[in-house]
């Protein structure tokens, strides 16, 4: 058994040297690489599955632990950002970086999750059980998923507002589009920020009130609301997510990115952070979504 260490300073030394390590321009490489080979393991894995050359449960086995160690990868490479972050930066700021790297990071996982679930029910179940001999519109929008890109949202923007203009009331195009234009607003010029904020939540709580079942939509909800640092009502649409039974995927995500952690930890550090109103969940938005996000 290795001995612990009692000589003064090998506290503070060990300290230093684990932020060190997060400053390790190829450390950092080599995790981004790593990253990148899991995230293609992934697609080639629902490629296989698809051909009939995996089997349902070597297909879900495989799938949960690419996942698990993508999504480890992902939040290690996040603190490497965030340390060279914070070697030249104020805190306030790291804490942003940190959050929004593990937004985009849930954006990545769960898009090639979501192929393989819808909610709580499989793509072409029909909410009735039945399965459907046609691409339904939820099949569709599920299609426009891997569309998504934070800086150039055109295509899946164009992808899912065709859903919506057949089936307004599409539980996975409402979600996704609301997705995805939380997620480009970030890079979007400052007049249009808010205008694609408000678009998003609306069409995320459309997507609420279309299917209250649909994980995803719960899930990107809580997320969102963390992002605006609204942390009570983080807490409690977590909650909600979780009283509705999510479908394993959605779970695992929120799971592995620690947002129940994150928001306590939030609350903690920031009491004061409860006072906001849950956003009207009751009447669909009106009128077309904004979609004049870069790209």
């Amino acid at each position: 058994m290795s001995k612990v260490s009692t000589e003064p300073g090998t506290a503070t030394r060990n300290g230093r040297a684990a932020r060190e390590s997060r400053l390790d321009p190829d450390q950092l490489a080599a995790l981004e690489d790593q990253r990148d080979f899991l995230l293609q393991s992934l697609e080639d894995l629902e490629r296989e599955h698809d051909a009939g050359d995996l089997d349902d449960g070597d297909h879900r086995t495989l799938r949960d632990d690419y996942t698990v160690r993508a999504a480890e990868t992902i939040r290690a490479i996040d603190q490497h950002r965030a340390a060279f972050a914070g070697a030249r930066r104020r805190p306030g700021r790291v804490r942003t970086l940190v959050v929004f790297g593990g937004v985009i990071a849930f954006a990545v996982i769960a898009g090639l999750l979501v192929a393989g679930s819808l909610g709580a029910r499989q793509a072409g179940d029909s909410a009735s059980g039945g399965i459907s001999t046609r691409e339904s519109p939820s099949q569709r929008a599920q299609q426009c998923i891997p569309e998504m890109a934070p800086q150039a949202p055109s295509t899946a923007i164009s992808c899912f507002q065709a859903v919506l203009d057949d089936d307004p009331q599409n539980v996975v195009a409402l979600a996704w589009l609301g997705w995805q234009l939380e997620l480009s607003s970030t890079f979007a010029p400052d007049d249009q920020q808010t205008a694609l904020q408000t678009s998003a939540r609306n069409l995320i709580d459309d997507a609420v009130t279309a299917d209250p079942d649909y994980s995803y939509a719960r899930a990107f909800r809580a997320v969102i609301a963390f992002r605006r640092e609204e942390f009570a009502l983080a807490k409690r649409y977590l909650a909600e997510f979780r009283d509705r039974d999510p479908s394993p995927d959605a779970e695992s995500v929120i799971t592995q990115f620690d947002l129940n952690a994150q928001i306590d930890a939030a609350l903690a550090g920031d009491p004061g952070a409860g006072g906001e109103t849950a956003p009207s969940t009751t009447a669909p938005s009106t009128g077309t979504p904004s979609t004049t996000a870069p790209g």
